[in-house]
């Protein structure tokens, strides 16, 4: 099918006025536009809005007689993948799908691209089919899949071979500013890898002879095992300066956070350390703080759901509870729900354990244990403060769960999370609290 589509010499903008899909003079106009600026003609009738994106997909799929491949869901064979290098994918759009008896079927934005065919020809060594994709999902595909796990494990072995030498100081590293130094790369590759993987944990952990890195990404742990045991304790103690925390206490459980700024991204980091067999295991909840995630539209709701949830919001009391296992979304959801109401009408205050991403126009609280401040304590002095809406970051307690029902009653809308793992156990969990 490939040496038919060369022979031809096919063109987009006649195929698809062939297909009735747009007129000629709809043609003329993408033509021009293209030339002014220089994109590609797919594109451009896409952007003029001459025809959808799933339509122009399916008209070239059916007039070259290729398949049509949606990646959402699509197995792929990460060794097979990464046989193509991650600048030609990026650079001509495309991505190795599948092997096929006479040789590769390679997924590709442009099918006509005879040039990018060649390349790939050229470098794989093997005959290429096309087939047509999306370009939004082949793009979230290349980032899941060309990841940055070589290079963690070739930094992970450098600082290996630092700290061999007997008069290394391990303090020393951990206090080192160089960004050269391996340690730093090391982390700084970490975290470029989280935020590009869409990571919401980083796990550190050491064990015997080894040190696992593992990722939470949609819920799921995704585990990389290094060798090189003793970068934990070289990563540990960089992380501890990092935030704030006592480099000389190993025995006990510490907390602390700092900021970081990835790929144009501000990245707010919450650490935790526990004394494990092995040494210190850390684990980071990563918070991107750059607002680009807290719109409703962009949590994944089903829609019918979602008009649900926003009927429940605009209401003027009452209380709505997010409830799910860790990790699942709860406060996204909630702070989603709170920047749709944000406005200069009403006053909303939000009681948090930490606060976890900072708002403009809502007044933040963080309680603190160590001086009594709790959920309680902190509800109470709110409602004082003449709110519209109040968030409570969880309801832990019976105490914190009357407050808020009786907040809700007077004329407030509370909102607040319960760590339960559906919304059916949530009246059961609070006839538990009494």
């Amino acid at each position: 099918m490939t040496q038919d589509i060369r022979q031809r010499k096919i063109r987009l903008g006649d195929l698809l006025v062939q297909a009735g899909l747009i007129s000629d003079a709809q043609l003329q106009l993408a033509l021009q536009d293209q030339k002014r600026t220089g994109s590609k003609l797919g594109r451009t009738v896409l952007d003029l809005g001459f025809i959808d994106e799933g339509r122009l997909l399916r008209a070239l799929s059916e007039q070259l007689q290729i398949p049509f491949v949606e990646l959402k869901h699509y197995k792929f064979d990460n060794q097979l993948t990464q046989s193509l290098p991650e600048a030609m994918a990026r650079r001509f759009r495309v991505i190795v799908l599948s092997r096929q008896a006479e040789g590769l079927l390679v997924g590709m934005t442009d099918p006509l691209d005879l040039f990018a065919q060649d390349e790939m020809e050229r470098l794989l060594g093997k005959r290429v089919f096309p087939a047509v994709v999306r370009e939004s999902e082949l793009l979230g595909a290349l980032d899941q899949l060309y990841r940055r796990t070589s290079e963690i494990a070739s930094l992970a072995g450098e600082l290996e071979g630092e700290l061999q030498d007997s008069d290394f100081d391990l303090s020393r590293l951990g206090a080192e500013s160089n960004s050269d130094a391996p340690v730093v790369r090391l982390l700084q590759t970490l975290f470029e890898d989280a935020v590009q993987m869409k990571a919401s944990d980083i796990h550190i952990e050491p064990d015997e002879g080894v040190v696992r890195i593992r990722q939470r990404i949609d819920g799921v742990l995704n585990e990389q095992v290094m060798k090189e045991h003793r970068v934990a304790s070289a990563l540990v103690m960089r992380l501890k300066i990092m935030s704030g925390l006592d480099i000389s206490e190993k025995r006990l459980p510490q907390d602390g956070r700092f900021n970081i700024r990835v790929k144009g991204r501000n990245i707010d980091v919450r650490v935790s350390t526990m004394p494990v067999q092995f040494g210190e295991s850390v684990v980071m909840r990563l918070l991107d703080q750059s607002g680009a995630m807290f719109q409703l539209d962009g949590t994944g709701m089903p829609a019918a759901m979602l008009e649900r949830f926003r009927r429940l919001l605009q209401r003027p009391h009452g209380m709505v509870l997010v409830t799910g296992p860790t990790g699942s979304g709860k406060t996204t959801t909630l702070y989603a729900g709170l920047s749709e109401l944000n406005s200069p009408e009403k006053k909303i205050i939000t009681v948090e354990d930490p606060v976890e991403y900072r708002l403009p126009r809502i007044n933040q609280v963080q309680i603190n244990a160590k001086i009594e401040l709790t959920f309680a304590r902190v509800l109470r002095a709110a409602l004082r403060q003449d709110p519209d809406i109040v968030l409570v970051g969880e309801i832990r307690d019976q105490e914190t769960a009357e407050i808020g029902l009786r907040a809700a009653l007077t004329g407030h809308l509370v909102l607040s999370t319960l760590h339960t793992n559906d919304a059916l156990t949530s009246a059961m969990r609070l006839i538990d609290m009494g």
